[in-house]
């Protein structure tokens, strides 16, 4: 009975206070491979996430300028930012673009974070896509927003 009550004490201790972030330890890996990957391969799989998340999505209905077809990087990006402003509203982007009045990173995509207005920062900027990127592949592996947080300012170093 002592064994059985030293136990449920510490597997209460563990979840609440050791467990990496409520992740699976694969979660956990996972969330830091998009941290590190390329852009070619994060690329496809924010691709790959967008088409699970919105199969049969009519993008052409958002009439994105000719800027968004720059690279396949840009596309994903901006359709990321049509599809998940709110969530691309959460973060600051880390490219200094606040200085031209974005507020956030949904900004650097969307006239004032508005879908439906462009702005094309974003089509000429790394950072800016890559973060939207990694922004919906962590929500989507169900990441907490101060998780992303730091987890950009160690990627951008802001």
């Amino acid at each position: 009975m002592k064994k059985m009550i030293v136990l449920s004490v510490f597997l209460l201790f563990w979840a609440l206070y050791l467990a990496p972030a409520g992740f699976s330890v694969d979660k956990e890996k996972e969330f830091k491979k998009i941290a590190k990957i390329g852009l070619k391969e994060l690329t496809a799989k924010a691709k790959e996430g967008l088409e699970k998340k919105y199969p049969g999505e009519k993008w052409e209905k958002y009439q994105f300028p000719r800027y968004v077809y720059s690279s396949e990087a840009v596309q994903v990006g901006y359709k990321i930012a049509v599809k998940e402003s709110e969530l691309l509203a959460k973060f600051p982007c880390y490219c200094f673009c606040d200085e031209m009045g974005h507020k956030n990173l949904a900004y650097c995509f969307l006239e004032k974070g508005v879908v439906g207005k462009f702005d094309d920062h974003a089509s000429t900027c790394n950072i800016c896509y890559t973060q939207a990127m990694r922004a919906l592949l962590w929500n989507e592996l169900g990441a907490k927003e101060e998780e992303m947080l730091k987890a950009f300012k160690e990627i951008y170093g802001k």
